[in-house]
């Protein structure tokens, strides 16, 4: 292939080391689309275009080239249909794609360039089309880092696109993610890394915030949620999070805030849009915690809301469009339920959000401090492949046909908690993964970079955060920034805590002298004490008070006994500290005080318990009380 041929801007610059075995292509303003500049990506490479958004998939969707486009994700794959509606005919394959027949069908028409957009998973499906022949087309494999990022537990499919991509008539692999030829696959390496230079490119600005001091990565995440639902803090939110089941129960907390007069909720589902994969075992689990009505899984391409959740189907490739939207990444080491290092879908995670004016600037909630951050390259190189060894050791021994019964149970278990034990879905049979190590040190990588976005016109200008890589911020508190605090006064009793009165009652009767309806409700909603004790006390009392519990309750009590004659009965009664009456007496005692206080209930001995504090007892055998504080 002549390289030249390629280039559709005299500034463009692409030049070749064989000894290297690289390819540089200096592609100027990081503002331009890949299409603006070149024709097409050179032929069996593997390229690291550096920033995302610059146009990669949609550069070969719309040249001139037959193409077979291979992605990890259906959302992914989605959000490229949906993106060239109108402008390029194609075809899917994927489970809710496009008909084999309506396949068949469009690869018989040559008169213009053919496009089909497949999932990794249905690569082997789409080899066996009838008229469908892979030399006839060109492959892109997109996001390729996650050949070794999934590589562990999705063994045969990432196997297929390995082992089939040479019966293509050219391949490319094509990522954003920082990747040295060290952690190809090995039925890579031999390939060129062609690496995109850009210009005028920006440094993302991290805002990093830690919680190791137990503020907890839900509590901070619902805080957060609450301060864009009540307008406290500008745009929308949209927030990457691997956790489904952790998601789910920061919707349900939202979810269970009331009007006190109506009974109705308090804020709108259809103001939280959540993208997952929109799978059985996810449907479950979300309208388990949340509802039907709040239970709603969002495909990436539904409009942008002011609360927008996106679990790792929506990480990589997927166009995220909205001028105001803020990025927020959660990485908590202790909920890894996909055994992926989040810190490695960081990069691919900068820019998701193609226009935004708060480009330069991610916000980062970090749950545990991921072990490798404290450690040299090769100390963590020597921790894991000592794990590796060791899951390797475990496994021998299970296959051991005359292992103890008890020890391999418990073996198993151990395996299924294992980050380097998988279970091969073809066989059943596990497995330690031989791509570990490389995915391993591909994160560590991951870590030590530094990242870059590319330039968007009318982008923000802020000097907030750091642009450090994430190793550094993660070790160095004096580059963390908080943003989403740990919940105080109302939002925190909103967030179950029974630790919260001076706070709450504080905002409490500002929100009463300010008139704030929404605040108030709030509160009213979920207990009304806070406006039984404003009502009776008013602002300037509490106030006095410190806001304090005790006093303040002390103060609510000696007001309301005047009305309710509790001065009075205590005094007619006449009782004194350690005097011992007998329940029989005790009745028509109280009887006689009720009727003098036109009180029109019948008196009971047990009545006493609520002006006095006592003890049973007997006397001469009869059941008494002894009056132990009056």
């Amino acid at each position: 292939m002549n390289f030249q041929d390629l280039i559709k801007k005299d500034t463009v610059k692409i030049t070749q080391d064989l000894d290297a075995n690289t390819i540089t292509i200096n592609a100027g303003d990081s503002k331009q689309k890949l299409s603006d500049i070149i024709t097409d990506f050179p032929d069996n490479c593997y390229v690291d275009k550096q920033i995302t958004g610059c146009g990669g998939t949609t550069l070969v969707l719309r040249n001139n080239v037959d193409y077979v486009i291979l992605v990890p994700y259906i959302n992914l794959l989605v959000s490229k249909q949906v993106d060239n509606v109108g402008i390029v005919e194609l075809v899917t394959k994927y489970g809710d794609g496009d008909s084999d027949e309506t396949i068949e069908n469009y690869l018989t028409d040559k008169t213009r360039p053919r496009k089909i957009l497949c999932t990794f998973d249905s690569l082997k499906s789409l080899l066996g089309i009838k008229g469908f022949n892979p030399q006839e087309f060109k492959l892109l494999v997109d996001e390729a880092h996650t050949l070794i990022n999934l590589g562990g537990f999705k063994p045969a499919i990432c196997e297929s696109v390995l082992q089939n991509y040479k019966k293509f008539k050219s391949a490319v692999f094509l990522t954003a993610t920082p990747t040295k030829r060290d952690y190809f696959p090995s039925a890579l390496v031999h390939l060129p890394l062609c690496t995109i230079v850009w210009d005028n490119v920006k440094a993302v600005k991290f805002n990093l915030q830690s919680l190791e001091k137990r503020v907890g990565v839900n509590n901070a995440l619902f805080g957060l949620c609450m301060d864009y639902l009540m307008g406290n803090i500008e745009g929308n939110a949209h927030i990457f999070y691997n956790s489904v089941s952790e998601i789910s129960k920061t919707i349900e907390k939202l979810k269970k805030l009331k009007d006190p007069e109506t009974k109705e909720e308090l804020f709108n589902p259809n103001n939280i849009r959540f993208v997952c994969s929109d799978n059985h075992e996810n449907k479950k689990k979300v309208r388990k915690t949340t509802g039907e009505r709040w239970g709603e899984i969002n495909s990436i391409t539904d409009p942008v809301r002011k609360i927008n959740f996106y679990t790792a189907t929506a990480f990589e490739g997927a166009d995220i469009l909205d001028e105001d939207g803020q990025t927020y990444i959660v990485i908590d080491d202790a909920r890894d339920a996909t055994k992926v290092d989040f810190h490695i879908l960081v990069p691919q995670i900068c820019g998701r959000i193609r226009n935004t004016r708060f480009n330069e600037h991610i916000h980062l909630l970090v749950g545990n401090i991921p072990e490798a951050a404290s450690m040299t390259k090769a100390e963590w190189t020597s921790k894991v492949k000592d794990r590796i060894e060791h899951s390797q050791k475990r496994l021998n021994a299970l296959q051991n046909p005359d292992a103890d019964p008890i020890l391999v149970a418990d073996g198993l278990v151990a395996a299924g908690h294992d980050k380097y034990t998988f279970r091969d879905d073809m066989t059943g049979q596990l497995y330690v993964s031989d791509v570990a190590l490389k995915a391993e040190l591909q994160a560590y990588e991951a870590l030590e970079a530094t990242y870059v976005v590319r330039e968007i016109e009318g982008a923000e200008v802020n000097t907030e955060g750091y642009s450090a890589s994430f190793k550094e911020l993660l070790t160095d508190e004096a580059k963390q920034i908080p943003f989403a605090h740990k919940p105080t006064g109302i939002n925190k009793l909103l967030n179950g805590s029974t630790q919260c009165f001076s706070e709450t009652m504080k905002e409490y009767c500002e929100a009463r002298d300010e008139n704030d309806t929404f605040k108030i409700k709030l509160v009213d909603g979920y207990d009304d004490i806070y406006k039984t004790l404003y009502d009776e006390l008013g602002h300037e009392k509490i106030k006095a008070l410190d806001y304090r519990k005790p006093y303040i309750q002390r103060a609510y009590e000696a007001v309301t006994a005047k009305d309710d004659n509790i001065t009075v009965l205590k005094a007619l009664l006449n009782l004194k500290k350690d005097q011992i009456v007998t329940k029989a007496e005790l009745k028509p005692m109280l009887q006689t005080v009720y009727d003098k206080l036109e009180i029109k209930e019948k008196a009971k001995a047990t009545d006493i318990q609520n002006w006095y504090k006592v003890s049973e007892t007997k006397v001469n055998g009869k059941n008494a009380y002894k009056i132990l504080k009056i």
